[in-house]
This record gives C-alpha cells, sequence and structure tokens, in this order.
C-alpha cells in the first residue's frame, strides 16, 4: 500500500496542503525531489508522469 493511500485525506485536507505548500515555498522542491527518483528508477509508464511534473516545475519556476 502506497503512503498516500494510507493518509486518507479529504479534498480539503488536500487543499490545504498545497497552499502550505504553494505559501512557504516548498513546491518546486518536492515536485523536483519526485522528478528526480522517478528518473532513477526509470520504471515502465513513469514517462507520462514524468512529463506531467517537468510541466508543473515549469510552471512553478515562473
Amino acid at each position: 500500500m502506497k503512503y498516500k493511500d494510507r493518509l486518507n485525506l479529504s479534498e480539503e485536507d488536500k487543499e490545504l496542503l498545497v497552499e502550505a505548500l504553494l505559501s512557504q515555498g516548498y513546491a518546486y522542491e518536492v515536485v523536483d525531489s519526485e522528478l528526480k527518483d522517478l528518473e532513477y528508477e526509470l520504471k515502465p509508464g513513469y514517462e507520462s508522469k514524468m512529463r506531467k511534473l517537468n510541466v508543473l516545475l515549469k510552471k512553478l519556476h515562473s
């Protein structure tokens, strides 16, 4: 079971988490770290997620 599945966060919880990550400036670092982890694992099916994370990273950087 993945960590995120165990949390059972409500939509309001998720919105608060995203708001906190953005307001504290950690969102870029978290997305960058996730992208680097995926690059090292190079498992099938990660290409799509990596592309999406790259787009998100560019949005966060600007």
